[in-house]
């Protein structure tokens, strides 16, 4: 018997097949007109809420308390306060006592704890979750909120933060303010979003860590420990790091990122959550903290001049034709042992990497950034790569511009 369909039946099912197609279109078009409808709603309300945020703060603080706390005119909050953050010179009893006058004319009772160590942090973090705190303010740089993120994984606790760090890579990627003020009266807005974080398992699960800007293997983690070296003044180790990372040849690596496989020769992959990572590297433009995916690129067949250019670039917020995949778990395997890291964590060589997402595992309060699928487009919008005038004679970022200029000079000479 002729198992072949005849002409009649292969039309009556393209028939069904465009009918079918035809009702999915409409129940997406219904879905995303619906979609519309409730984020313009949700803009209109954050509108508002930042309205009445700002009549609020401008009234006297005395007709705020006067009602007393009772009422819950005033929420309560625990401030972590990283002392050691930002530009040396800073008067942290100043620094302090602004967040907490300036959290207070904005509704928020801060109860201080000051970060004496990476433990210490952790501790009043866990703390706070054990006492049902509903928000944790983190005044620090991106190494301190991270920390803090990772404890607060998968709780209910809301996390805010008043970006007092060098770089500032996951304020400026969430939209909050790098003006201490502003970046209070934001935390007074509550204007939260569901973030995701990334954990990486690597030595057969003996390391585990969570990271909210990214992750990779490679000569990204040479950069890592370069960086740290420069950071903490340890100037002998920074020759051997640099030469390490000039010397470097590529390595074959499979990456699998879900159901795709790309089998690669190359330096460095990195896996992103948010678009900045290291020293404001515009890495993954189009990565969103909040959609599920990580921004996979793999820097195929590239040597160091090719690497250099490219990072340089981004640098300056240039974009890349550089192809990008995206997926929610990724396996890497090499045929050398590779680092790893994620964000500022380096962990031991190792030939598998596993990085998986952990989606909406963590509720922050953010404005108007380029890292968001919906911004609070409510909140001023802060500029992901500029720096303030404050900042900008920060002696760490004129030590970033000069080793951009080295680079650009080194590339130049290279390529003649």
């Amino acid at each position: 018997m002729n198992s072949e369909k005849s002409p009649a039946k292969i039309a009556k099912d393209l028939r069904k097949k465009q009918k079918k197609h035809r009702d999915m279109v409409a129940r997406v078009e219904r879905t995303s007109a619906r979609l519309a409808r409730r984020t313009m709603r949700l803009h209109v309300l954050e509108a508002r809420i930042a309205d009445l945020e700002r009549r609020l703060a401008a009234s006297p603080d005395e007709a705020r308390v006067g009602q007393g706390d009772a009422d819950g005119a005033r929420r309560h909050a625990l401030l972590i306060f990283n002392p050691s953050s930002g530009r040396a010179e800073e008067n942290n009893a100043q620094r302090l006592s602004q967040i907490v006058s300036s959290l207070r004319a904005h509704g928020i009772q801060a109860h201080i704890g000051l970060k004496t160590s990476g433990k210490a942090a952790r501790s009043l973090a866990l703390g706070a979750v054990r006492n049902k705190h509903e928000l944790v303010i983190v005044a620090a740089g991106d190494g301190t909120i991270e920390e803090i993120a990772a404890q607060l994984c998968g709780t209910k606790t809301t996390l805010g933060i008043v970006p007092i760090g060098t770089m500032n890579n996951i304020a400026r990627s969430l939209g909050v303010p790098l003006d201490i003020d502003d970046a209070c009266a934001l935390i007074g807005m509550g204007t939260t979003r569901s973030i995701d974080m990334g954990r990486v398992i690597s030595n057969e699960r003996k390391d585990v860590r969570h990271f909210i800007e990214g992750a990779g293997v490679g000569l990204g983690a040479l950069a890592v420990l370069a960086g740290q070296a420069a950071e903490k003044k340890k100037w002998r180790v920074i020759p051997r790091t640099l030469s390490a990372l000039f010397e470097a040849k590529a390595g074959n690596m499979r990456v699998e990122i879900d159901d795709d496989v790309v089998e690669c020769s190359t330096h460095i992959v990195t896996v992103s959550n948010g678009p900045l990572m290291g020293g404001n590297l515009l890495i993954a433009p189009s990565a969103r903290m909040d959609d599920g995916l990580f921004d996979v690129r793999v820097y195929d067949g590239m040597n160091t001049a090719s690497l250099t250019k490219h990072f340089i670039g981004a640098s300056r917020g240039e974009e890349s034709d550089l192809k990008t995949y995206r997926g929610r778990k990724i396996r890497i395997t090499s045929e050398e042992m590779v680092m790893t890291h994620s964000d500022k964590d380096v962990t031991r060589p190792s030939n598998v990497v596993e990085i998986e997402i952990v989606p909406r595992a963590l509720t922050m309060i953010v404005g108007n950034g380029l890292g968001l699928t919906v911004p609070v487009e409510a909140a001023p919008v802060t500029s992901a790569l500029e720096c303030p005038p404050e900042i900008a004679t920060n002696g760490e970022v004129k030590e970033v511009a000069e080793t951009r200029e080295k680079a650009e000079a080194i590339l130049k000479n290279g390529e003649a």
